[in-house]
């Protein structure tokens, strides 16, 4: 029997099970748990490609963290406790600061609401994005950046349009990143929101 189709273990096996290199355990307490994280994030966030961002950090932060889990609340808090800190980081986190790439000025960005100029300027880099994106990355890397970047497609459907797997799209998505923020230093924050 598929361990999918499997009631979930008590937490303290399935943590067993899954640091002892269990994919299916892992897969199995993913599917049970990322939708409720991800309506929590999106719950407190009000964006959900904000919350689905949050999720995946939750379940990649899960992985690391995974030793220390010491059984003293339910897996599930345990995992709450996590997804509540990535949650209240996006919230402390400081207001990015865009450099105009043909000038020398900085635009500090503050308020909820960037004003309009300040929207242009975002535009314009993600138009560099681009740029970059069709000069250093692999043909299934741009059409990733182009549909959850300019499309504002969900991680899902985006794995549905390519026929791939939901964690190779988030895996391509970090490394987008990644090689973006390598050329364009303060980008990540721009290509979150």
């Amino acid at each position: 029997m598929d361990v999918t189709q499997q009631a979930l273990p008590s937490d303290d096996e399935l943590v067993e099970l899954i640091l002892s290199g269990s994919h299916e355990h892992f897969d199995l307490l993913y599917n049970c748990y990322f939708p409720r994280v991800y309506r929590f994030a999106r719950k407190r966030l009000r964006d959900s490609v904000e919350a689905e961002d949050v999720a995946q950090e939750v379940f990649m932060t899960l992985l690391d963290a995974l030793p220390s889990y010491r059984g003293q609340s339910s897996l599930l808090a345990w995992i709450f406790g996590i997804t509540r800190n990535k949650v209240n980081r996006r919230f402390r986190k400081a207001s990015p600061l865009l450099s105009a790439m043909d000038s020398d000025s900085v635009l500090d960005v503050e308020g909820s609401e960037p004003p309009v100029d300040n929207a242009f300027e975002a535009r314009r880099l993600l138009a560099l994005c681009q740029e970059i994106v069709s000069r250093d990355l692999s043909e299934t890397q741009r059409r990733i950046f182009d549909l959850k970047h300019l499309q504002w497609q969900s991680i899902r459907s985006i794995a549905d349009a390519l026929g791939k797997s939901e964690d190779a799209i988030k895996a391509n998505l970090y490394r987008i990143r990644c090689s973006l923020s390598d050329s364009l230093p303060g980008i990540e924050g721009l290509l979150r929101s």
